[in-house]
């Protein structure tokens, strides 16, 4: 899971794809009230951490404040060993190329470009990046992603209060499409992706379509005590290209707004919410072929679905 604080207690900003986390259900705006049994109320981010991990095969007891449940539900998790999800092209209609990015890292991103080389060789002459439910990854990943499709201008710049302006700039030599490009976001769409789609919007390089994201992306520095504990600090945040309010305070808002619609929520005879099975909910699953954002992004791209 990727935490952060929300309303004085941990909450999640979103789950690797294939984690036990996942597996549960547990989505974004889901809040953490307890693990094995500690509350998590004003409870450091850093010990969350802590007591979350563990080694393979071992369980941790969470209770979980659900969107669109009243009661906390108690959750069995049992941890595993994580493999971040490779970025999936192919082609749609229209000559379009489709490439779904779950989390990124270094590695992501230069299988990122193999997808854009792959596509243009097949023939495409528009893109879709879908970077929805995208939460991992760190600020650099997602300047080197936006680069991918950025030959010149401002990607981003990292400022606070004692932390002086530095800018990321686009490298030319980086770039490697110009093809006109649509980019998909949702609530889950944190970090380094959105730092990405922040660079792209800023820059008139694509059109952002979907829903607000979720807006994580800050400079964090560990202080270390003298009794062994820690301090993460959040000391500067960063900007879109475009300037305005910092992507941790706003998130970055699509030029086309379409809004997923939520989950369903399982009810007994009497209408009365039901609590989920630990691990019996599927991991959300994008279907590019009949989903309403890409969809949306083809019409935009001046395609017909």
């Amino acid at each position: 899971m990727i935490l952060s604080k929300k309303s004085g207690y941990v909450g999640i900003v979103g789950t690797v794809p294939g984690s036990p986390a996942a597996k549960a259900g547990l989505s974004t705006y889901d809040m953490i009230e307890t693990i094995k049994g500690v509350a998590t109320r004003d409870m450091p981010l850093a010990y969350a951490g802590l007591l979350l991990q563990g080694e393979p095969d071992t369980t941790v007891e969470l209770t979980v404040v659900r969107m669109r449940r009243p009661e906390p539900q108690t959750v069995k998790l049992t941890r595993a060993n994580l493999t971040l999800p490779s970025v999936e092209g192919k082609m749609l209609a229209g000559q379009v190329g489709y490439i779904n990015v779950d989390a990124l890292s270094p590695a992501q991103v230069k299988e990122t470009a193999a997808a854009i080389e792959k596509l243009q060789k097949e023939g495409a002459q528009k893109l879709v990046l879908d970077l929805r439910s995208c939460a991992v990854g760190t600020p650099d990943d997602g300047i080197a992603l936006a680069n991918l499709f950025l030959s010149k201008g401002l990607i981003t710049y990292e400022q606070g209060q004692r932390v002086p302006r530095q800018n990321f700039e686009a490298d030319p030599s980086k770039a490697i499409t110009s093809l006109p490009l649509a980019v998909l976001t949702n609530r889950g769409t944190a970090s380094a992706a959105e730092i990405a789609a922040a660079a792209l919007l800023g820059n008139k390089r694509a059109q952002v379509v979907g829903e607000r994201t979720y807006g994580n992306a800050s400079v964090r520095r560990t202080l270390t005590m003298d009794d062994g504990g820690a301090i993460i600090l959040s000391v500067a945040k960063y900007y879109g290209p475009d300037g305005g309010k910092a992507i941790q305070d706003a998130g970055v808002t699509p030029g086309v707004v379409v809004n997923e619609p939520e989950s369903q929520v399982d009810v007994d005879e009497n209408g009365e919410p039901l609590p989920a099975p630990p691990e019996a909910v599927p991991p959300q699953q994008k279907k590019a072929e009949d989903d309403p954002v890409v969809k949306k992004a083809l019409e935009v791209l001046g395609v017909k679905a």
